[in-house]
């Protein structure tokens, strides 16, 4: 059989133009990322602190998840009087915490610290050969300084990292008055908040309205408080009527609620966008998080603005000594828990995060206050999933037993406070 050289030369042709295109790609990619590298190394690196015997010891982060973690290698060289004998075998991570044995277990927010069970308000997790642990273990719990607040809770049969019981933290001190909610013989009274409403609309999805999708998810969460025992649930709105966000924290604190969970639904311009979160009042950590606020905490027309992320953080100054903040970032904690529980598999859990959300500043002074975002309507699948009886059920029912489980906890660790005045 002949040979079509001609063929073989225009084919040399095009090919010897392709690499020189590719060739030129490469040099400029390489040009682009030494300028960038050059732009990156003159931004310091982005860590989380911890105070050890008098010094601070800084360990970079990473943010592979909405919550920023620290590669646990990392930590043990940085803090090897400190976290020592770290071992990483299958999805448990084994250390020693100053003389008493610790252990992780991936996508867990469970660990075990000599014989107490605490909880993370972010699991850890692997990712890219190495063990992720949430910041928060290296500033609540790595850190010296006054003990931590921390939650016990029931984890999984058989787990490792989980536990049924824990021994509370001290009590606060005498001087301290008790907040009421920690009456065991009162009922709490939940504040829900079905978000937007009337002529506010919030996210749009192809078939749905988030007004419609939080309302009819607080409508069970109402009833399903009311058919526990020790919980008085109130709805900030039961139709579809507009509430200003300054009329629903004033209507939780007149009410003098225990807890405000307000509900939402997100939205995403990648439409592939899925997962669920819950928030407390803080500074955004991400432009992600700073849009969102933005746009939630303006009314339903542009110039009807209730507040913007820069002022939410002025006021912030200081907020981070109120107990409710505190307690805020807890509660989060066991909502995001409770619901990763029935959505396993169904949708990526996007953590605990902090964000300047309006609404949770006024009844933040009184009581922990959380948002839910329960996941996004801008994605097919998710919102068909909200829009179901099973999946605004599934979905009301995680809220509320987040909601008892809280409520043990802060009873089990005021249990032993001495009485106000004593």
């Amino acid at each position: 059989m002949g040979v079509d050289r001609g063929a073989v030369g225009g084919r040399d042709r095009v090919g010897a133009r392709r690499r020189i295109a590719v060739a030129a790609v490469v040099v400029a990619q390489a040009v682009l990322s030494g300028t960038l590298t050059g732009i990156a190394a003159q931004e310091p690196p982005e860590t989380v602190q911890a105070q050890v015997s008098g010094r601070t010891v800084s360990v970079a982060i990473a943010r592979h998840r909405a919550y920023p973690a620290v590669d646990a290698a990392d930590l043990s060289l940085a803090l090897e009087s400190v976290l020592e004998d770290v071992t990483w075998t299958g999805v448990f991570l084994r250390a020693r915490l100053r003389g008493e044995a610790v252990a992780f277990e991936a996508e867990s927010p469970f660990f075990r610290h000599g014989g107490r069970a605490l909880q993370l308000a972010n699991p850890p997790y692997e990712e890219g050969g190495a063990f992720w642990l949430p910041a928060e273990f290296v500033t609540r719990w790595v850190s010296e300084g006054p003990p931590p607040v921390a939650a016990a809770s029931e984890g999984s049969e058989g787990s490792e990292a989980s536990a049924a019981s824990a021994a509370s933290p001290s009590p606060p001190p005498a001087a301290d008055p008790l907040p009421a909610r920690v009456d065991p013989t009162a009922p709490w009274r939940v504040i829900i908040d079905p978000g937007h409403g009337g002529r506010d609309p919030g996210t749009l999805g192809s078939a749905s309205y988030e007004k419609d999708i939080v309302l009819a998810i607080g409508r069970q969460l109402y009833d399903e408080l009311e058919g526990r025992e020790m919980f008085e649930p109130h709805l900030t709105r039961e139709t579809d009527v507009y509430v200003d966000l300054d009329v629903r924290s004033r209507f939780a604190v007149d009410r003098a609620g225990d807890l405000f969970v307000s509900i939402h639904a997100n939205a995403a311009a990648d439409e592939r966008a899925r997962g669920f979160e819950t928030i407390f009042l803080g500074e955004a950590r991400s432009e992600e998080a700073r849009e969102v606020a933005l746009r939630e905490n303006r009314g339903p027309e542009v110039d009807d603005a209730g507040g913007s992320p820069s002022d939410v953080q002025f006021i912030l100054a200081g907020m981070d000594r109120n107990e409710n903040y505190a307690e805020s970032r807890l509660f989060a904690g066991f909502v995001q828990n409770s619901i990763r529980s029935v959505r396993r598999g169904g949708a990526p859990d996007r953590g605990v995060i902090q964000g300047p959300w309006w609404v949770l500043l006024g009844a933040l002074v009184r009581m922990p206050s959380v948002i839910v975002e329960v996941g996004f309507l801008s994605n097919d699948e998710e919102e068909r999933y909200l829009n179901g009886a099973e999946g605004q059920g599934a979905i009301a029912r995680a809220i509320a037993d987040a909601i008892v489980a809280y409520r043990e906890d802060v009873l089990r660790r005021y249990a032993s406070a001495p009485e106000p005045g004593c």
